[in-house]
This record gives structure tokens, sequence and C-alpha cells, in this order.
């Protein structure tokens, strides 16, 4: 998903913002490299779409009438069936695999949907039943190594967080030569 307005950010298009060295949207397209894609956009996201374009990455292009709205707008034009991850592009993951535990959680729960939680608030990760309409009974799951960014401060916390890991892999490989 990344086709909102990006108002809280006010750096213009979000998926395209730069956090820790990379855009938004590409730290989500790394993170969901084993999964097919079908990136939702809006048509307040134009310079996404064209960028989402160039490197091969499908689009669809709701009405841009919110998160739910514009995924549903997708899942029923495309017809998809059964468990769909649906993922905001405005997050940055702090290790690799993720995404991958995110689908071993869901595969085992036993419940119709699954939200990502940090903090006790939802993350913008989600696994739910396409093609069933009503509530679906949910499961969550909790994470810790992701940054949801919506503010400059989340940026900066981001970013902190990031480049002190990377000090801590760098020390680690040092070690491991020594």
């Amino acid at each position: 998903m990344c086709g909102g307005r990006g108002t809280r950010l006010k750096r213009g298009e979000k998926p395209l913002f730069e956090v820790c060295g990379m855009k938004l949207i590409d730290h989500s397209l790394k993170a969901l490299k084993k999964c097919e894609i079908i990136a939702v956009t809006s048509p307040f996201v134009p310079k996404t779409e064209e960028h989402l374009r160039n490197i091969g990455v499908p689009i669809f292009r709701a009405k841009g009438m919110g998160f739910v709205e514009d995924y549903r707008e997708c899942s029923l034009y495309l017809s998809l069936k059964g468990p769909v991850l649906v993922t905001s592009a405005d997050i940055v993951y702090l290790r690799d695999g993720i995404i991958d535990e995110v689908i071993e959680f869901y595969k085992k729960c036993g419940k119709m949907a699954l939200k990502v939680i940090k903090n006790s608030e939802a993350v913008g990760i989600n696994v739910v039943i396409a093609d069933f309409e009503g509530e679906q009974e949910e499961e969550e799951y909790i994470v810790e190594d992701i940054i949801n960014i919506n503010t400059l401060e989340d940026v900066k916390r981001a970013e902190l967080l990031w480049n002190s890991m990377k000090k801590d892999i760098t020390l680690q490989e040092g070690l491991k030569r020594s």
C-alpha cells in the first residue's frame, strides 16, 4: 500500500522519502522480495508510480480513499482469493526476515486474519482473507524491529537505530576476523 498523501511527514510523496539511505518503498520491496507484489497506489503518488514502473513492479491505481478502502478496491478488481499479505510502504525494517516470520506465524495461528503490532499499535502489516466479506477473527503478532514512519521524529529514531545496528554488525564482523 503506497498511495497515501503523506500529510503528517510533509515531505512530498512518502514512499519516495529516504530513510536510512533508501526510499521507504524500497525498504518494503526488499522486505517483500520473496512475495508476489502488487503495489496499490493512488492519484496522489505519480512519482512513486513512475519509480515502481521503472523497476518493474506491477501497479494497481486505486481511487485514494484510504488504506482499507484502496486495499478492498484492488482485491475486488483483481478477484484476489485466500490469505493476502497487506503492508504499508512507510516501514523501515531494521533486520531481514521479518516478513517471513509474520507469514510463518500466520500459517500456525489458526485465525483468519493477522495484525502486526508494536507497542500495542498496528504497524501496517496484516494478513487477511481477500475474498471473505465481514469481520475476520484476528491474531496479533508483536514485532520490535520495525519503525513505521509518520513524522520526522520517527525518521530520527529510525536513523539512530539503523546506524547503531550497523556499528554493532561492523564490530561483530571485526571480532570474528580477529
